[in-house]
């Protein structure tokens, strides 16, 4: 089963829609005592780097996400919640990232408006066993800050700089993008990452005679 981290910075409710469609259990976890034993998790997040980082903390998060990858469990970050697992970000200097993808979240351009609300072309970067070649397809994003382009990166995509649009280490992965929000194209990326995570699809109950 899927556990969705719900600590207030994120706005769950077209994820949730997301998973439904797609025929997968999930349950919202504010704290870890409350997410499932097994199954991926995912980390949605919109706002302030540091807002969300402090919650995380305030929920038990921060010190259990760490030990939960190193046992194996696989872990998706979505938007800010890709960024929180990078090593810090510009907008927050004082506040460190999880440290579970490599590099530091920066400020989108120059020459562009920011933030960056729209749909961009995403392009393969390194080619990973749980995301096809996306030929050029667009996702949906909302966001000031990414990462830049480097060798974990899976595609990538451009707001004044190139800058990293789905970036994976190991059993962490992570999409800048809102692929809940990004049409057929989006949801088909976010059931082929959480296949390759291990969700489940739920069983549908006989119907009584």
């Amino acid at each position: 089963m899927i556990t969705l981290i719900d600590t207030g910075a994120g706005n769950l409710a077209s994820l949730e829609g997301a998973l439904d469609r797609l025929g997968l259990d999930h349950v919202r976890a504010e704290r870890p005592s409350e997410g499932a034993d097994a199954g991926p998790l995912i980390l949605p997040g919109v706002g302030h780097f540091e807002a969300a980082q402090q919650a995380l903390r305030a929920h038990g998060w921060w010190r259990e996400l760490p030990h939960l990858v190193a046992d194996g469990r696989p872990l998706l970050g979505i938007c800010l919640g890709l960024q929180l697992l990078a090593e810090g970000s510009e907008e927050a200097p004082r506040a460190s990232g999880l440290g579970l993808l490599p590099g530091l979240v920066r400020r989108l351009g120059p020459g562009v408006k920011v933030p960056h609300v729209g749909w961009s072309r995403v392009q393969q970067h390194v080619a990973h066993p749980a995301l096809p070649d996306p030929q050029g397809g667009w996702l949906y994003f909302v966001h000031s800050y990414a990462l830049e382009p480097g060798p974990e990166t899976v595609y990538t995509a451009s707001h004044g700089r190139p800058f990293s649009a789905v970036e994976a280490r190991g059993r962490v992965l992570g999409f800048q993008a809102h692929p809940e929000k990004s049409g057929a194209f989006g949801l088909s990326l976010l059931q082929a990452a959480l296949a390759w995570m291990g969700a489940t699809v739920a069983v549908p109950e006989a119907p009584c005679n």
